[in-house]
């Protein structure tokens, strides 16, 4: 059990939260599992017995011998993507075995469930890493604040050869490491924003309201492209009754790269995309745009539609 100066506090409460939390990051990629093999109820079941633990029902071998069980359907599955998805389920279950010890090895107990899900859903979409590093984004913002003061106990996830554990860092460091410096800006623009809201010139827009995007949360920031293709393309994406429309508009304030885009898609923002917290002014209604090829706009929707089963609102 390791030396006393070893040992860490971590009450039944505290478990209970890193069990949700592990059962929250696997059920996305349940899905991918029952689609290669659906007589097989290993995994739900590892997931119900994290979820029975998490919501107040004791500790019992249950946990344990559904990780156990869902770790087999894995080995048992010829699917990669399968075997994936099986291994997030157990370690959900097995979530609620974290051990309070200061070991790196513990941290597998609290991210592994978010690390095996990445992975299978990065090779479902034809093992694209774009795809795990917006599943890891969305673990990273889902851990409640519980889960990450036990997370913050115990050492860094330790390295390791496989993808599973590159992964595990990753989220490790995402959770644990400041975020990068934003870049300066130096694009002179000029800067277009695609709605299909009625504007005049002169009107701002300012941050703090539902986007007409993705899941329609409240957005901090205002978004904007010096992209001569990207401002249509976000008009036509937009949710409103209006028509499409684009606006010629200027930032009132400091612009920074959209990370949404140029930390995952594409490095050094070829898009020129481009984020603000500060008001935008509208200049003018620009007319005469082409709007963007149907089969484009039909393709990126049933994408981001395939991409919202595995738990990532990628128009966010």
């Amino acid at each position: 059990m390791g030396d006393a100066g070893d040992h860490i506090e971590v009450t039944i409460d505290e478990l209970r939260a890193v069990a949700g939390y592990a059962a929250a990051c696997a059920e996305p990629v349940l899905a991918l599992f029952t689609q290669a093999c659906p007589d097989d109820p290993r995994p739900a079941s590892a997931l119900d017995a994290a979820r029975t633990f998490a919501d107040g029902a004791p500790r019992t071998r249950l946990q344990r011998t559904a990780a156990v069980a869902a770790h087999r359907a894995a080995r048992d599955s010829a699917s990669e993507v399968a075997q994936h998805a099986a291994l997030a389920a157990g370690d959900a279950a097995a979530s609620a075995y974290l051990h309070p010890l200061a070991k790196a090895t513990q941290v597998r107990h609290i991210l592994g469930a978010a690390a095996q899900a990445a992975r299978a859903g990065e090779l479902s979409r034809g093992d694209d890493p774009v795809v795990a590093e917006y599943m890891l984004d969305a673990a990273a913002k889902r851990m409640p604040a519980t889960v990450r003061r036990v997370l913050d106990r115990y050492p860094r996830a330790p390295k390791g050869s496989t993808r599973v554990a590159a992964l595990l860092v990753r989220l490790d460091s995402l959770l644990r490491d400041p975020p990068p410096t934003p870049r300066a800006v130096d694009d002179p623009g000029p800067f277009f924003h695609g709605t299909r809201a009625d504007l005049q010139p002169g009107d701002l827009l300012t941050p703090g309201w539902l986007t007409n995007y993705g899941s329609g949360k409240v957005s901090r920031h205002l978004y904007v492209t010096a992209s001569e293709n990207g401002a249509p393309l976000a008009a036509e994406l937009a949710r409103g009754d209006g028509r499409p429309r684009v606006y010629r508009v200027e930032p009132t304030g400091p612009i920074e790269d959209d990370p949404n885009v140029t930390d995952k898609r594409f490095p050094g923002n070829p898009t020129r995309s481009y984020r603000t917290t500060e008001p935008l002014r509208v200049v003018e209604e620009v007319l005469g745009w082409d709007p963007p090829q149907a089969d484009l706009v039909a393709r990126i929707r049933a994408n981001t539609g395939q991409l919202s089963s595995l738990g990532i609102e990628a128009m966010d």
